[in-house]
């Protein structure tokens, strides 16, 4: 049957869109500047506004066609984006930043996301450790190169803890040996493994770092020196702390929504459990988002340096990039 020639010309406009339409996408997203983000350890709330800001198109309203790396760790990463070959710009903890810029690491912080650690002491809520001084008699589980176990050794000096009181286990991330009983106690992000565990029905207690002393930072942005100081990177890394400010404010304005945003794309997490960690986060999320002050990082400087973390002395100016 023949067609008529409205339905020819209705055809012959769709064959010549498109091929036009691919032709404009392709043109879109080569105009796009490309950049590899690297976060410093598995996607989890933790680093829910790089996320929300990707899904949100945070970074796509500002030109940047970002594709999000996990890391294995806050000094690996921090090592990774000195080096500049595979990254030049992603996540690390503010406390690896500072110990690497010490060992001659060309780092700089741009942002920090969160102002005071995350990191806690985890146990069964029966054991009631609730203070430093509950630790006394105890078994805690320690990961052996992790940031967080010089957090801890920062919370007893902080509190004249006698640590040859404690004994200390080595312990893997998950939390296998407090369920076990093997340990009474583990260390995590709070909104990690606790926030899982609760979510499962386990009734857990945290005891804050920053509630006994350990004033630090954490979480951070930070960028290699050599990419900062090229003008056109420079101008990049800016767009990324602006549209993971945005991201970030999405988070601690609207957490449920972020949730649901994290869930999406990443269904395997169990939805309570993302519901419960992203309200911590959004409690750690200080405004102006991303903002680091001198004070703040001398704070933090003169704890690792008390815990003999810095290869040599660190001042604030060298540490962080204040606009």
């Amino acid at each position: 049957m023949s067609r008529s020639p409205v339905a020819r010309r209705t055809l012959l406009a769709a064959a010549v869109a498109a091929p036009f339409v691919a032709v404009r996408g392709r043109a879109r997203a080569a105009a796009l500047e490309h950049v590899d983000l690297l976060i410093d350890w598995k996607p989890a709330p933790t680093y829910a506004g790089f996320y929300v800001a990707l899904e949100t198109g945070a970074f796509e309203r500002r030109g940047l066609d970002v594709q999000i790396h996990e890391g294995h760790g806050a000094s690996v990463s921090a090592e990774m984006i000195a080096t500049g070959k595979e990254y030049w710009i992603g996540s690390s903890s503010a406390a690896a930043t500072a110990i690497g810029r010490s060992q001659g690491l060309p780092i700089r912080s741009l942002a920090v996301y969160y102002r005071r650690t995350p990191t806690v002491i985890y146990s069964r809520a029966a054991d009631r450790i609730d203070s430093p001084r509950d630790l006394y008699g105890k078994k805690i589980g320690l990961v052996a190169g992790s940031i967080t176990v010089d957090e801890y050794r920062g919370l007893l000096a902080a509190n004249k803890i006698d640590r040859s009181k404690i004994t200390e286990l080595s312990a893997d991330w998950d939390a296998k040996a407090l369920l076990d009983r093997r340990v009474d106690a583990l260390l995590d992000y709070e909104e990690i493994t606790p926030a899982e565990l609760t979510a499962q029905g386990h009734r857990i207690a945290t005891l804050r770092f920053s509630d006994f002393g350990v004033r630090i930072y954490s979480l951070n942005l930070i960028v290699s020196e050599k990419a900062w100081y090229t003008p056109a990177r420079q101008e990049t890394a800016r767009k990324i702390v602006e549209a993971l400010a945005e991201g970030y404010l999405f988070v601690r304005e609207h957490p449920a929504e972020a949730a649901v945003i994290f869930c999406k794309v990443f269904p395997d997490l169990s939805p309570r459990y993302v519901e419960l960690s992203m309200a911590i986060v959004a409690r750690q999320l200080a405004l102006p988002i991303g903002s680091q002050t001198r004070l703040g990082w001398e704070d933090t400087l003169k704890v690792l340096s008390s815990l003999g973390l810095l290869a040599r002395a660190v001042g604030a100016e060298e540490v962080a990039i204040y606009d």
